[in-house]
């Protein structure tokens, strides 16, 4: 364990200027816009459950109170955030959508800088390390009759967007108040944990 956080330390700061090339706030207001959009994609598909879309509505929501200070930070304006709190209050999902997309294109987020070239061992071993770490316990085993699940990772890592599933490591745990917590990892671990959960669980990576 030591060494790999060895190797996390020695290689972050090669990950940390492709950060500051984009600001802090601006990544994470970035992000947030794409996690936004990934939650309305799922709001409209039938294959979640009346639960899992009101839990869904309800983080919308949630993000949309905490946007127009996202914004701010990042030196934007924040009038547009009206609109799309009334389009998500009519259900009206085409406008709320649109007001979405205009917003990314103003805020594209760069995922560059997390996700990784290739799954190498290092990098596999660093992941699997994370995962049991700060992640296992929650989504190896997810309680699905809630309205926001810790569903599997590696699931979700097959079926999601690579950029989205970059946003959603990035900005951390969006589940309800007693499991949101900001992500405490660099852009090097977020990278492993992202070669990790797209190459799946192997015998040399996954380790005892």
């Amino acid at each position: 364990m030591r060494r790999l956080r060895v190797l996390a330390f020695a290689a972050a700061a090669a990950c940390s200027a492709a950060a500051a090339a984009q600001g802090e706030h601006e990544r994470r207001l970035a992000a947030e816009l794409v996690v936004m959009a990934g939650d309305l994609r799922r709001l409209q598909s039938d294959a979640e459950t009346p639960q899992h879309r009101e839990g869904l509505h309800a983080r919308l929501a949630g993000a949309l109170s905490s946007l127009p200070l996202m914004l701010r930070r990042a030196g934007a304006e924040a009038s547009a955030v009206s609109a799309l709190r009334a389009a998500l209050e009519k259900r009206d999902w085409r406008a709320l959508r649109a007001g979405l997309d205009a917003l990314k294109k103003r805020h594209p987020f760069e995922a560059g800088a997390l996700l990784p070239r290739e799954a190498t061992p290092e990098r596999l071993r660093l992941g699997a390390a994370i995962h049991r770490q700060a992640c296992a316990g929650c989504h190896e085993a997810p309680a699905t009759d809630t309205p926001l699940p810790a569903f599997n990772l590696f699931e979700q890592a097959k079926r999601t967007p690579r950029e989205e599933f970059a946003a959603r490591l990035l900005i951390g745990v969006r589940g309800d108040r007693g499991t949101a917590w900001r992500n405490p990892f660099s852009d090097l671990e977020l990278g492993a944990l992202l070669a990790y959960y797209r190459n799946g669980k192997t015998d040399g990576a996954a380790g005892k």
